[in-house]
């Protein structure tokens, strides 16, 4: 009874249009935003200048969930673009054959494939460490940098006019990232006093 007339109410105010307006327009930046938190996370994480080894737990932690998330909001945001008739299943899943957009939609693809493969294996991490390939999952790892990039452009240019907070909001995305990233590749040629091969990632 409670979730009938709960139903009632929303369809009467228009709940569930604007619940839809959101996931076709607002699923895709919360998917951006909550990847961006996880590449400077992940960033974070492999900081020996600034944090303890506790405290790179944490970021860690903070780092999966956020591209756990991120991935969530991602499948979201290509499923409601199918079921609203903006792009076509074998759009969504073959790059760059979207007949409208097909290099703007392509990238979006690519990134979400490119971001499932990281997720994937930075899961299965301990597997490369037990086989000796460190280096192969680093490699792997880092095209989230590549699938980041393509989301953002992706998201500025795939879809209708956005608003300037929302260039301003994926401006400061990437000033942020940019910023994380140069601060982790000076670290890098700079050895922890103290620090041990065994430490670095």
């Amino acid at each position: 009874m409670v979730a009938t007339l709960a139903l009632v109410f929303a369809i009467s105010n228009q709940s569930l249009a604007r619940m839809w307006a959101f996931i076709d327009f607002g699923s895709g930046v919360v998917a951006l935003l909550l990847l961006t938190f996880a590449v400077l996370w992940g960033l974070a994480a492999a900081d020996q200048f600034v944090l303890d080894p506790n405290h790179r737990l944490i970021a860690q932690a903070i780092h999966r969930g956020t591209a756990v998330g991120g991935l969530g909001f991602l499948g979201l945001h290509v499923w409601s673009k199918i079921s609203l008739g903006s792009t076509s299943p074998q759009a969504a899943a073959i790059p760059f054959t979207d007949g409208a957009q097909p290099v703007l939609v392509g990238l979006g693809s690519v990134a979400g494939y490119l971001f499932v493969a990281v997720t994937v294996t930075g899961a299965v991490r301990g597997a490369f460490a037990r086989k000796g390939q460190s280096r192969l999952w680093r490699a792997l790892h880092m095209s989230a940098y590549l699938a980041w990039g393509s989301a953002l452009i992706h998201g500025l240019r795939a879809g209708r006019p956005v608003a300037d907070y929302v260039d301003l909001g994926y401006g400061l995305c990437l000033t942020a990232v940019t910023v994380v990233l140069m601060m982790r590749l000076a670290q890098g040629r700079t050895k922890r006093p103290g620090s041990s091969k065994k430490e670095k990632r």
